[in-house]
């Protein structure tokens, strides 16, 4: 039987020593069993293993490159995936193809405007048409905001971008990225 404590090189080259001490602990193929069982009675809440698709996948449609490249920084996180698009029916081509559960949306976009958007992905029949969507809203378009909340629109932030103010958004659209480190 193998000792709790040899090394592990060890046991796997067949250079442990012989033990003849039956009131050694049972082992199977995960380790010693006593702690198989500690570890199942108090689960470690720290270390949480994420499988492959566990983050939240954001589209963001914004025309301005500068405010792209600060969306790409802010949203920096293992937690998070990003895909940009500089105008609207590129966002609505791609939430055609991909799921998604954010979107990210200027209101100056080319060939489709943020209003065009929204309004397509709210009266679209799919899975996707109550995808939240926070609107990046420039300052000649804060007037609208309360019609644009009425189209469908979830919420909205001010352009110029605040780190603090996107993130207080977009964690209280998304609940679980409250400890992502956006």
């Amino acid at each position: 039987m193998r000792s709790p404590h040899a090394k592990i090189d060890d046991w796997l080259m067949g250079q442990e020593e012989a033990s003849t001490d039956a009131a050694e602990e049972p082992f199977d193929s995960f380790g010693p069993i006593s702690e198989i069982r500690r570890a199942l009675s108090r689960p470690d809440r720290t270390s949480v293993t994420r499988g492959p698709h566990d983050y939240t996948r954001i589209l963001a449609a914004e025309a301005d490159p500068y405010h792209r490249r600060v969306l790409r920084v802010l949203l920096a996180s293992s937690r998070v995936s990003v895909i940009e698009v500089e105008d609207g029916q590129s966002a609505i081509d791609l939430l055609a193809l991909r799921s998604f559960d954010l979107v990210l949306l200027g209101m100056d976009l080319p060939h489709m405007t943020g209003p065009d958007v929204i309004r397509w992905v709210r009266r679209s029949l799919t899975p996707w048409s109550d995808i939240p969507i926070l609107g990046l809203v420039g300052e000649d378009h804060r007037d609208q905001v309360g019609r644009l909340m009425s189209m469908g629109m979830t919420d909205w932030t001010a352009k110029p971008l605040s780190r603090h103010h996107l993130a207080d958004k977009i964690v209280h659209l998304m609940p679980g990225l409250y400890d992502a480190g956006l």
